[in-house]
C-alpha cells in the first residue's frame, strides 16, 4: 500500500504544465498568475497546449486509483480514494519544485473519475453557473470543490468503504479551497480578474 501511495505522490508531483511551457521556451512561473496549473498554461501557451496540461494533470490524478480498482481485491475503494487525494496533495506540493505547485482542480477531478465520474460530472454544471454569474473562474472552482463531499456522499454515504471515498472528497475541497486563499483575497477585495465566460 505504501508503494501505492508513494507512487501516486511521485506522479502528482509532475509539473506537467512547466514542462510543456519549457519546450515552448516559456516559464511558467514568471507568467500570468504564475501558478504552474492548466488555467495559467492556457493564457500562457494558448488553448491547445492548456488543454493538453488539462488532460495531464486530470490523468495523473486519474491512473493510480483506477488502476487499483481495475486489479485490487478487498480495500481498494479505500486504497483508490487515498491514492487519489495523495496525487492531488503531490499537486500542490510537488518535492520537484520546492513543494510549491498548484490548485489541484484538474488533478482531483481526474481522483474523483477514477472512482465514481459522477462525482466530478455533476460539478461540471456547478462550475459553469458559478462562473456564468460571478464572471470568475476562481468561483467555479470553489463552488464546484463543494459540490465534491455533497454529491460522493450522496451516492456513497451508505455503503460499507463509502465513507472513505467521502472523506477523499472533503480532503479534495479543502485543499482546493486551501490553494485558492490568494483568489479569495482578491475577489473580497473586488480585485480578481474577470472572464469572458460571464455575465458581466
Amino acid at each position: 500500500d505504501l508503494a501505492w501511495v508513494l507512487g501516486a505522490y511521485f506522479l502528482g508531483s509532475v509539473p506537467f504544465g512547466i514542462l510543456l511551457a519549457k519546450a515552448r521556451g516559456i516559464d511558467l512561473t514568471a507568467v500570468g498568475s504564475g501558478n504552474i496549473g492548466a488555467t495559467n498554461a492556457m493564457r500562457a501557451l494558448g488553448k491547445p497546449l492548456g488543454l493538453v496540461a488539462f488532460a495531464l494533470d486530470f490523468g495523473k490524478g486519474f491512473v493510480t486509483p483506477w488502476w487499483i480498482l481495475q486489479h485490487g481485491g478487498e480495500g481498494a475503494l479505500g486504497l483508490a480514494s487515498l491514492t487519489g487525494a495523495v496525487a492531488a496533495a503531490g499537486h500542490v506540493w510537488p518535492i520537484w519544485l520546492g513543494f510549491r505547485g498548484g490548485k489541484a482542480v484538474a488533478t482531483a477531478m481526474g481522483a474523483l473519475c477514477a472512482v465514481d465520474p459522477m462525482v466530478a460530472l455533476w460539478g461540471a454544471p456547478v462550475w459553469l453557473i458559478a462562473v456564468f454569474f460571478s464572471s470568475h473562474v476562481s468561483v467555479g472552482s470553489l463552488a464546484m470543490s463543494l459540490s465534491f463531499p455533497v454529491t460522493a456522499w450522496l451516492r456513497w454515504g451508505e455503503t460499507d468503504e463509502g465513507y472513505l471515498f467521502v472523506c477523499a472528497a472533503m480532503f479534495l475541497c479543502t485543499l482546493i479551497w486551501f490553494r485558492h486563499r490568494p483568489n479569495i483575497r482578491l475577489l473580497l477585495q473586488g480585485e480578481e480578474a474577470r472572464t469572458r465566460l460571464g455575465l458581466r
